[in-house]
């Protein structure tokens, strides 16, 4: 899982167990998306480093949690 935070330099991804980071700013406007680039570059961390599948694996139905 990654945190989202902002710096000076702009927008900044964090891996919350090891601490590496994707900055949006390092990544090139002209083929898309920072956001995106930067989101995709912490999913292969994720997938290399820590064996995580993506995260765009989300549940089809939805349910209500209770409280």
């Amino acid at each position: 899982m990654y945190a989202i935070g902002k710096t000076s330099e702009g927008i900044v991804l964090i891996c919350q167990e090891r601490g590496h980071f994707e900055c949006v700013s390092q990544f090139d406007p002209r083929i898309g998306s920072q956001r995106t680039q930067a989101a995709r570059a912490m999913e292969m961390h994720a997938l290399v480093m820590h064996n995580t599948p993506p995260f765009r694996s989300v549940p089809k139905n939805y349910g209500v949690m209770d409280r």
